[in-house]
């Protein structure tokens, strides 16, 4: 797999056709990521549940990194201990558990919005002319519904760029330090509103909302969208079948530790190996069974999957009842990512 760089292969145009043709030889070891990639979507099916790999403990990482550079990282740190992928065994069963009921309590909250939001930000499809769709539309839409998750005034985290960049391990010693800063930044405007008097269960649980789901659902509708888009340029809207779960996704991959020795395809694989599964492989196989695999598997399934799904159907049913065409007419991905897959342009052009 020497042609492939897989730092920046889940936003390489060639990523498409090698899903779509590659069954075989998985997993195999890349040197520059120093992680077993498996890209063949039976083979991802099989592990991203194991018991056998645990996420890893970012928050140990940013200590060590603390430590050894003098640097505080201390917003960072805080901000780990309220994202449950972030643990392991009975804090994780804890993290999760507040999370969910969390977002149980505010998901008809933000439901109830899903037609209002949807119209308002995506009404440039219905006329005719160009413009671009992530940033007239989707990028404000999900900062909206974000801010709903959260329960937090609507345009509090316009200036939120880094936050879900914070599993970015790629990322040099400036620009953890900046993400810091973000997070800080945003802690404070969290307290700001909800009062002096708010524990640190309300403010974290609202920040790891911030942090979870901001990149994920940008990367999801915009890519999904150009997909669709993209193959669907010379029909109406109206006639697109657009699919119940969305064709991409913008969590192209999950990278977990090995915890318990074990042996997969003749490969033995021990304590400490990091392996990188690509979840979007499931888009190859073009069924809604198979992408559900987007949102992951057993203990760390996505708590946002039943919301994202809501939101992609919201905007799917408003573009369907549109008698107009809209080509793409420029796309270019997001080149300063290393974790999400996510739009940085997507151009299209609407006419009847």
């Amino acid at each position: 797999m020497d042609s492939f760089n897989f730092l920046t292969f889940h936003r390489d145009e060639a990523r498409h056709a090698f899903y779509r043709t590659r069954r075989t030889g998985d997993p195999f070891f890349d040197p520059r990521t120093k992680t077993w990639i498996v890209t063949d979507p039976s083979d991802c099916r099989q592990l991203i549940g194991s018991e056998k790999l645990q996420p890893a403990v970012y928050a140990e990482d940013y200590k060590r990194l603390s430590e050894r550079f003098n640097i505080d990282f201390s917003a960072l740190i805080s901000a780990f201990s309220y994202i449950p992928l972030c643990h392991h065994g009975d804090r994780h069963a804890r993290s999760r558990r507040m999370a969910s009921e969390f977002l149980a309590a505010r998901r008809n909250v933000v439901a109830e919005h899903i037609p209002e939001l949807t119209a308002r930000h995506l009404s440039a499809f219905k006329r005719a002319g160009k413009f671009e769709v992530m940033s007239d539309a989707i990028e404000p839409m999900i900062s909206e519904y974000i801010c709903l998750i959260a329960g937090i005034e609507v345009g509090s985290i316009h200036d939120c760029r880094h936050a879900s960049l914070i599993f970015d391990r790629s990322s040099g010693l400036n620009k953890r330090q900046a993400m810091d800063t973000e997070i800080a930044s945003l802690r404070k405007v969290i307290v700001s509103q909800l009062g002096e008097g708010a524990t640190e269960d309300e403010v974290g649980l609202r920040l790891a909302y911030v942090i979870l789901g901001m990149d994920p659902l940008k990367g999801m509708l915009g890519e999904s969208l150009h997909k669709i888009l993209e193959s669907n340029g010379d029909r109406k809207l109206t006639e697109i079948s657009f699919p119940r779960l969305p064709p991409e996704t913008g969590v192209p991959f999950i990278e977990r530790l090995v915890v318990i020795p074990f042996c997969f395809k003749s490969i033995a694989f021990n304590p400490g190996d990091r392996v990188r599964i690509f979840l979007q492989s499931f888009a190859a196989e073009l069924s809604d069974l198979s992408r559900s695999n987007f949102f992951g598997a057993g203990a760390h399934t996505c708590l946002g999957r039943p919301l994202a799904i809501e939101i992609w159907n919201g905007v799917t049913s408003f573009l369907s009842e549109i008698p107009l065409r809209a080509s793409v007419l420029s796309y270019a991905p997001r080149t300063s990512d290393y974790v999400f897959t996510c739009p940085d342009e997507l151009v299209v052009e609407v006419r009847a």
